[in-house]
């Protein structure tokens, strides 16, 4: 990989640290803040939202952690790198932000079945409209950041801050609602907070589990159409299929089959799958790794064509050259098989030929010499599909020859 992908990938990881422990420090004041007001100020709502709070913290600290974690290069015990970790410690977080939503709900009831319920106290009211402002700024700043260096968890946390900013909201709501005269406003606004906390939660969960399971919905369907279509624009690959992508934490591994000429040489075909692999990494910066199946095209056949020529190809691999070398004497003007090279396709065995005549021989010679060795190898061989004839005149066979193939084959 390039330096200065590699260089853009650290920029973007600093950046993403920055931003995520502004967000802790943030929430660390605010969750002092409404822990204290709320316990002195008897708001159940602020309480709530200082526990909700508190588990903003521990998720900017699971977003360090799980981000640091996921950088780390591959080694023997993880050959594909550690980005699912980053992936378990946010189910992890999820389901402390379950249980802080059910241990907020469970509280708000209790205080709503109290004959002798208290209002809160205003300075409640000024804790919850600063966490709702704050909470806003740090969404607009860091989904602007996120969108900015593609970083999906960062975006991922941005929209945490908005949950958080709303959640402050109907908590304002319930605490001047108490003030006014209806103290259950308070505890009801409470609920109304472990809603959004639960919420958060499951969304959190469902795409975590998605991550671990694999599971295709875990890429968006524009990435996925993204890299189909470069695949696609490559001049050589005739189609793709068998297209797949999972995410590891932060980044996208890609496994796709290509479908390339049939006859096209093994070096050829690693290089198209060489320049595949190039394509998508630079194109779209999640993705690091790229596998590429190269498959012969044949468009002629169907699924269970491929089968049946596949079964034909084992009886007769391995003894290809021994079978046509073996075949008998050459006639004058041909003088030695130089190469055998075997093609697998759905309808059978292609023997490619490569086969050196005398220099002093005629033109119409060596042609009628090659068809008629030719017609005698698909006479006697039916297994082949077909038989191609490549001629070389004595030393020659960089290029000065004649190409033949069997006439009705």
């Amino acid at each position: 990989m390039d330096a200065a992908p590699l260089d853009v990938k650290k920029e973007n990881y600093r950046t993403a640290v920055r931003v995520t422990q502004i967000g802790a420090g943030a929430d660390t004041v605010l969750t002092l803040g409404k822990l204290i007001v709320g316990f002195l100020g008897n708001s159940a709502a602020l309480v709530a939202e200082g526990l909700h709070s508190a588990a903003d913290l521990l998720f900017d600290m699971v977003v360090l952690i799980g981000m640091r974690i996921a950088r780390k290069e591959v080694d023997a015990d993880h050959p594909y790198g550690h980005g699912k970790y980053e992936s378990l410690a946010t189910l992890l977080l999820s389901l402390i932000l379950l249980a802080v939503a059910v241990g907020i709900v469970w509280d708000a009831v209790g205080r709503i079945q109290d004959p002798e319920l208290e209002a809160p106290a205003a300075l409640a009211l000024w804790i919850a409209a600063g966490s709702m402002l704050i909470k806003e700024l740090l969404y607009q700043y860091t989904i602007r950041v996120g969108r900015r260096i593609g970083s999906k968890i960062i975006v991922a946390n941005a929209w945490h801050h908005r949950s958080d900013a709303i959640a402050s909201f109907a908590a304002l709501v319930g605490i001047a609602g108490a003030l006014m005269g209806w103290p259950v406003l308070d505890p009801v606004a409470a609920i109304g907070v472990a809603f959004f906390v639960g919420k958060v939660g499951v969304e959190i969960a469902i795409e975590a589990l998605r991550e671990l399971t694999d599971a295709s919905t875990a890429i968006d369907k524009e990435i996925h159409d993204t890299i189909q279509r470069l695949i696609n624009d490559h001049p050589e690959v005739q189609s793709a299929h068998l297209v797949k992508a999972r995410r590891m934490g932060p980044d996208i591994m890609v496994d796709v089959h290509v479908v390339v000429d049939a006859f096209l040489s093994v070096s050829e075909g690693h290089q198209i799958a060489d320049e595949v692999e190039k394509t998508l990494i630079k194109e779209v910066s999640d993705i690091t790794s790229v596998m590429v199946h190269v498959d012969i095209s044949d468009e002629t056949a169907s699924e269970s064509d491929m089968t049946e020529g596949v079964e034909r190809i084992t009886h007769s691999r391995g003894r290809l050259r021994e079978r046509i070398e073996g075949f008998g004497a050459l006639e004058w003007p041909l003088q030695e098989i130089h190469r055998v090279v075997p093609h697998y396709t759905a309808q059978g065995l292609v023997a490619e030929v490569f086969l050196v005549a005398t220099p002093e021989a005629s033109l119409e010679q060596v042609s009628a010499s090659a068809l008629k060795l030719g017609r005698r190898l698909h006479e006697a061989h039916q297994d082949y599909a077909n038989v191609r004839l490549h001629l070389f005149l004595g030393e020659d066979r960089g290029g000065n020859g004649l190409d033949g193939r069997l006439p009705g084959s």
